[in-house]
């Protein structure tokens, strides 16, 4: 570097070699004095350094005495278009390395001789790689004068742009590192038309003042300031020789930032502190979290360096994901993302703020990084299907687009990842009314309806459908700030404004019509909701019902419900048929008081420890008798055991069972195993105690023909029955003439024994 700006800038001096144009040869080797005295004035300000080709062929002791001399950093040139590669390069890469200076690899372009990728994948090939150890300077693309025929190399400035762009884009690709660019001000201007397009690449800018207190002069446009200046070639302008052999060169900062330079740092740590640092410009922003790392891990890899090179910098707040751009464009970041924000109050909700405190500063180079991407507005919806109402730094949960468009919220949003909003704290989130939610990435659902929220019951999701019905899903944090309600979500709802109640059971409900409503725990419900499922009917006293966790059927009655002990007890109970049984929520059989466990009606049962016998008298109570003709007349036969304390949970009726027996307001006699109405004009006739049974006991009697006042016995007697009193009939001639035509009742002897006699007839 520097041969074609000595040619174009400055006369040669007289100590510095010529070469015949073209020529890639090396001189023989240097010997580089030992310390020499310099002014401050020959020197700029910063940290000194060289850059060296093939001409210089240094020893191990060059560089130590190089470093003795106070060189802290070295460019050394690996590649020349794709077919030159220094004879000295390994050797001044690698001595300088052991001597204790940072050293590069540079490459001299010749662009009209193949492309920039080609050219780039030579350089990296050959040397021109690079690692954030502290001690690998970037990639330097020296692009300069045309040793070798035409300024440009017959270039148009747009072609050249295209070249540069290709080179930097494959190294960057290659290396993980952006190229630095060695140029100057002359050539930049003349041959890319003084393009602005890679001032995220670090500027080597080479100019030879005749007094290095001006400065190198204007730089090119889009580099504000330099990295690296080339300010003399071997001699100085008072014809001093130099410090180095080559060029030299100082860096535009302290040997630590140096360091840090050479690392690209940032993203950097100490090995002592696991404290991750963002570092832009003159500060460095802690990263406070794991998500926010990988947020900005963009920007390259995590460099480890000195604390003395961390402390370089000024701690500022925490790294947020506001990010700001010299130009003062404020942005939002997430997944290698830059969302632009378009108002001061936007950032705010986002947990930023327009000030220095709210925002991470980064440089043009580092936000060159991230993809730029839509504005930012106040929906952001996640990756993990989850969408938010971002305002006043908080993030409210957004439940689905019709909550969205009901809150009158804009329709359109971004998408990032959940981690983008992970340090806004969850506000209340944004529903709608009478709609079954399932709390995110679980099974548990919850009803949303009068401004509060009713977990439903495991057992009740299937009866209330809550798995098809449900309109979305919300985290539990968003859940945990609506009000909880009174009670949970049971399957039991009332419209607004009705008394009635229904008993939702997955393809439809029923409306309830049991045992009484007010301890049934409804929720109120809108009467639109309760229209979502089909009217299945009504559950009345005899219907059969079953909770989901259980295979206990119960029958419903006016005041509770008994839970049916066996499937004999509760096909008897539905009147011999098979039963309909309803599944209700769990809730609802918990809630309904309940009574003994329902026997098998019209059975005889006793105790294994009594030896007393009785007649279930359906759900009602235990008849006791005092002989088994009352029950065989009756049609009444089967006979069980159970235990003491389940006969002891029905009440007793006062009166024993006899042949006398009433169903609603109908009188009936038992006879020959079923019963037989009995007038009101015949009941005189029949002087028995009626003993009252229940529906369900009534519903499985054999009903015989009616009652008339002719009644038989075994032994062939038949009675004529009049006047409260038996009169038997001598003959049958007179038994026709008494009948006209109407039957006799069989009846056994202990029948016709309960009725008084009279004279025969």
């Amino acid at each position: 570097m520097g041969s074609t700006l000595a040619a174009n800038f400055v006369p040669v001096a007289a100590n510095y070699p010529t070469v015949a144009t073209g020529t890639r040869d090396t001189f023989p080797s240097l010997t580089v004095n030992a310390a020499v005295s310099v002014t401050s004035s020959q020197i700029p300000p910063g940290t000194p350094g060289l850059d060296v080709s093939g001409w210089q062929v240094l020893t191990a002791a060059d560089w130590n005495q190089i470093w003795a001399n106070g060189g802290r950093f070295a460019y050394v040139k690996a590649t020349e278009s794709t077919d030159y590669t220094s004879s000295q390069f390994s050797e001044q890469y690698n001595d300088s390395a052991a001597a204790g200076l940072i050293r590069g690899a540079y490459h001299f372009a010749t662009p009209n001789t193949s492309s920039g990728a080609t050219q780039a994948n030579f350089f990296v090939d050959h040397g021109g790689g690079w690692t954030n150890d502290g001690r690998t300077l970037p990639p330097l693309l020296d692009i300069e004068y045309n040793p070798y025929g035409q300024t440009c190399y017959n270039m148009t400035q747009s072609q050249m742009v295209a070249w540069i762009a290709d080179f930097s884009n494959t190294v960057k690709a290659r290396t993980g590192r952006l190229p630095a660019i060695y140029s100057t001000t002359g050539w930049w201007t003349s041959c890319t038309g003084n393009t602005t397009a890679f001032a995220a690449n670090p500027l080597f800018i080479a100019s030879w003042p005749s007094n290095v207190a001006n400065g190198p002069g204007p730089l090119p446009a889009g580099w504000a300031t330099y990295s690296i200046w080339q300010f003399a070639d071997a001699t100085y302008s008072n014809g001093q020789p130099g410090l180095f052999p080559g060029d030299q060169d100082v860096f535009n900062g302290s040997f630590a930032q140096l360091q840090a330079f050479a690392a690209a740092a940032s993203l950097a740590r100490t090995v002592a502190n696991s404290t991750v640092y963002l570092i832009s410009g003159p500060n460095k922003y802690p990263i406070p979290s794991m998500d926010l790392l990988n947020a900005f891990s963009v920007l390259g890899p995590l460099a480890y360096v000195s604390q003395q090179v961390l402390d370089l910098y000024t701690t500022q707040q925490n790294a947020g994901r506001v990010l700001r751009s010299p130009g003062g464009t404020i942005y939002f970041t997430d997944a290698s993302i830059k969302l632009p924000f378009g108002s001061c109050g936007l950032v705010i909700d986002y947990g930023g703020s327009c000030d220095a405190s709210g925002y991470v500063q980064l440089t043009d180079a580092q936000l060159g990084q991230f993809v730029t991407g839509p504005a930012m507005g106040p929906i952001m919806g996640t990756t993990a299907g989850a969408r938010y109402y971002v305002t006043l730094g908080t993030k409210r949960e957004i439940l689905d687009s019709q909550s969205q468009a009901a809150a009158g919220l804009p329709s359109g949003y971004n998408v990032l990842t959940e981690a983008a909003l992970a340090n806004l704290p969850f506000g209340p989130p944004i529903v709608r009314d009478a709609v079954f939610v399932t709390q995110r990435g679980t099974s548990n659902y919850s009803y949303l309806g009068n401004n509060a929220r009713y977990a439903v019951d495991p057992a009740a999701v299937s009866n209330s459908d809550a798995s098809r019905l449900a309109v979305g899903s919300l985290y539990p944090q968003s859940l945990a700030l609506i009000p909880a309600g009174s009670s949970s979500f049971n399957g039991i709802v009332q419209a607004s404004g009705a008394t009635g109640i229904s008993v939702l059971v997955g393809d439809g409900r029923y409306d309830w019509a049991g045992v009484s409503s007010t301890s049934l725990q409804a929720v109120t419900v809108p009467q639109a909701f309760i229209s979502n499922y089909p009217s299945k009917g009504s559950i009345v006293p005899g219907s059969m019902i079953k909770a989901p966790s259980s295979g206990t059927v119960y029958i419903v009655l006016d005041s509770e419900i008994l839970p049916v002990g066996a499937w004999e007890s509760l096909v008897a109970l539905a009147g011999g048929k098979t039963p309909t049984i309803v599944t209700v929520p769990d809730q609802l059989i918990r809630v309904l008081p309940q009574g003994p466990v329902a026997l098998t009606t019209n059975t005889l049962v006793r105790s294994p420890d009594n030896a007393t016998v009785y007649l279930i008298n359906g759900v009602t109570s235990k008849i006791a008798m005092s002989n088994f003709a009352f029950a065989n007349e009756a049609g009444i036969t089967g006979f069980s055991y159970t235990t003491q304390a389940r006969l002891d949970a029905y009440p007793l009726t006062k009166t024993l069972l006899g042949f006398g027996l009433t169903c609603g307001t109908t009188n009936y006699v038992s006879a020959a195993g079923s019963v037989h109405a009995v007038s009101s004009s015949l009941l005189p006739q029949f002087p028995f105690t009626y003993v009252a049974l229940d529906q369900y006991a009534c519903q499985l009697l054999t009903i015989g023909t009616p009652a008339t006042v002719f009644i038989r016995t075994p032994d062939g007697t038949i009675f004529y029955l009049d006047g409260g009193q038996k009169h038997a009939i001598t003959s049958m001639q007179k038994y026709l003439e008494l009948s006209q035509g109407r039957t006799w009742m069989n009846v056994v002897p202990l029948f016709a024994a309960a009725i008084p006699s009279g004279p025969d007839v």
